[in-house]
């Protein structure tokens, strides 16, 4: 009997380490996905958002250098693969579900084709861990960023400049911008609000394709 309960014991103790590890892997290499919802980002290529569910917007045709897989920027030492996303249900653009990676909005223009091909990532992981976009601001006017698409090409792109924009801005230009073939960096920055559970501000650093 006592050694049943020995190995009761022991079964339990073994299963509630196992729960707290799947709990803390979650919480350090998965972010919610609408833990840093884009305000600023909620509108599709075309302008509108879908009145049902994203389902209705197709994904954006490929192009001859294919999708994007990796983003490369030197400056900061990031190397991320590139997850699709789409639309949230608040109407927001989605953001990448695990924060080292990045999320291409899958609606709008692909890297290296015409228009503002937008790309986001977390500032961090909600623990204060640095994720792939934590250096972002440390970019520079004439840094390089590289993206590996799915058909291995490699898209060369240089930093033109940034802007901040508040959390809650509409700012449609940055989706439908048909000037060049432009690249949209975007992540989380400024002060912690907890009632929306998000950052007070959104950079947004664009380049253009070197061809």
């Amino acid at each position: 009997m006592k050694t049943n309960k020995k190995y009761l014991v022991t079964a339990i103790i073994i299963l509630a380490f196992l729960v707290f590890a799947i709990i803390l892997s979650n919480a350090i290499f998965y972010a919610p996905s609408d833990e840093i919802p884009l305000p600023l980002a909620s509108v599709s290529v075309t302008g509108k958002i879908p009145e049902t569910s994203s389902s209705s917007i197709k994904t954006a045709e490929k192009i001859s250098e294919g999708y994007p897989a990796v983003l490369s920027i030197p400056a900061i030492k990031v190397r991320a693969k590139v997850e699709q996303v789409g639309i949230t249900s608040k109407g927001n653009m989605a953001t990448p579900r695990i924060f080292r990676n990045v999320g291409w909005y899958k609606y709008g223009a692909i890297p290296g084709d015409l228009g503002s091909a937008v790309i986001a990532g977390h500032v961090d992981n909600g623990l204060g861990l640095g994720a792939v976009f934590s250096r972002l601001s440390e970019l520079k006017q004439g840094d390089d960023i590289y993206i590996t698409t799915d058909e291995n090409k490699t898209l060369h792109f240089i930093i033109a400049g940034s802007e901040v924009y508040d959390f809650n801005a509409k700012a449609p230009e940055i989706f439908r911008g048909k000037d060049g073939k432009i690249l949209r960096l975007i992540t989380c920055t400024g002060t912690w609000l907890k009632e929306y559970r998000t950052r007070d501000k959104r950079l947004v650093v664009s380049a253009v394709l070197v061809e």
